[in-house]
């Protein structure tokens, strides 16, 4: 008699299915160009200008698109191929790259330029980030899809923690040309691995109009209040978005610890997402995944209040370590557990809300920029902390029940 599968088993398991490994090395790829590139804007910004808002709004030009593209992009992932369209997302995040690239180069680079290839990332990112998590999803199977977004969490974990690395090593070393060079040849490499997959991901249509498509999205979630309530959870990424928006700060003004410091603090980060990964795909499936995703989010919204005492660079390479580790634990709960509740036909528009929702986070770079502009960089901190802690426990002391029955419902 066959023994029934550990959740160890099934984590290895899942790199058993066929092509998961080249999709799984597809995004690992993706998440480190991304970083690499995303990190060298951000540093750049801090060159050309010290104005926190106009930091923030760099964030919140990106957020906003991905914001708005999102549910339409939902809408995409549920008509057509979902490999196509990652295939299409890193081919023009590697033409914006280039882009900058050669803008820099070239000593023409002005923060219009920036402002718009924010905007196009952006557009790119709402294309990509639902088929990357629905695509995940069909390549392995229900029964694995909780090891599998954990394992493929773990290696955007790895991108996270040495793309900020490696990108302030480039930078110190040899400008940020180089180091968007390679975030190119990342991108390159990424993109030849899904051209091997063969499979396309497409989910069948009922071929009616994308409007009403889009409105079913809507409508699903608002009938269905356990969903609505992990979205509003998800909504404090709103606030939670400071830390990313403020790190160049911190770094370069606070802590006083240059490019290679700031990638160091994000590749503290990096390495929580990555150990809250690996932790993640081998525990059991969650059976609570609504109470998981409010209590991630609010130890996430926690580190957001300690990071504004800032008093020593290890403090805060602690605390960035914890963003981390809750980052992933909300991620892996999130993706997994929405995606067994929804109906297959819905994932995509479901995904595309929940990315909406997500974006909040560059949004709210934007507002705790200007913040800080006018308190100071650590109360501003501590503001957007504190305010999505104080909503998460209410949510959670009020809404706990309803939160319970997302697991409930896709027991």
């Amino acid at each position: 008699m066959s023994q029934p599968a550990t959740a160890s088993t099934r984590a290895l398991e899942a790199f058993r299915a066929p092509h998961y490994g080249k999709v799984w090395s597809s995004n690992l790829l993706q998440t480190l160009s991304g970083q690499i590139h995303v990190f060298t804007l951000m540093w750049l910004v801090t060159d050309l200008t010290t104005s926190r808002t106009v930091l923030g709004l760099v964030s919140a030009i990106s957020g906003a698109t991905v914001a708005v593209s999102s549910p339409f992009a939902g809408v995409a992932v549920d008509r057509f191929s979902k490999r196509n369209l990652l295939i299409l997302g890193r081919l023009g995040t590697l033409l914006v790259v280039l882009c900058m690239m050669a803008l820099v180069a070239a000593d023409r680079i002005e923060l219009w330029h920036i402002f718009a290839g924010a905007g196009f990332a952006g557009l790119l990112s709402a294309i990509s980030q639902p088929a990357t998590q629905t695509f995940v999803f069909d390549v392995v199977g229900k029964d694995r899809a909780q090891p599998a977004v954990a394992l493929n969490s773990a290696g955007i974990g790895l991108g996270q923690m040495g793309g900020p690395a490696l990108a302030g090593f480039l930078i110190a070393t040899g400008g940020s040309v180089g180091s968007w060079l390679t975030a190119a040849a990342g991108l390159a490499l990424g993109t030849l691995l899904l051209l091997r997959v063969p499979l396309s991901g497409r989910a069948p249509t009922r071929g009616r109009a994308p409007w009403l498509e889009l409105r079913d999205g809507f409508a699903y979630v608002v009938r269905h209040p356990p969903v609505l309530l992990a979205l509003l959870a998800c909504a404090m990424a709103f606030f939670n978005g400071a830390l990313f928006a403020m790190r160049p700060v911190f770094a370069r003004y606070v802590l006083e610890v240059g490019s290679q410091g700031m990638g160091t603090m994000a590749a503290a980060a990096g390495l929580g997402t990555l150990l809250g990964a690996a932790a993640a795909a081998f525990l059991p499936t969650f059976r609570r995944p609504g109470i998981a995703i409010a209590l991630s989010m609010l130890g996430f919204s926690t580190c957001i209040f300690l990071y504004a005492f800032a008093f020593s660079y290890p403090y805060i390479l602690g605390v960035e370590f914890a963003s981390g580790l809750f980052a992933q634990l909300w991620q892996v709960a999130t993706f997994s557990g929405l995606q067994m509740a929804v109906p297959e036909e819905l994932r995509g528009r479901v995904m595309g809300i929940l990315f909406t929702v997500v974006q909040l986070a560059q949004i709210g770079g934007l507002f705790v920029g200007g913040l800080a502009d006018r308190v100071g960089d650590q109360l501003a901190m501590g503001i957007f902390g504190a305010i999505p802690m104080l909503f998460l426990i209410g949510l959670l002391a009020f809404g706990h029940r309803q939160l319970g029955r997302l697991g409930a419902e896709t027991a």
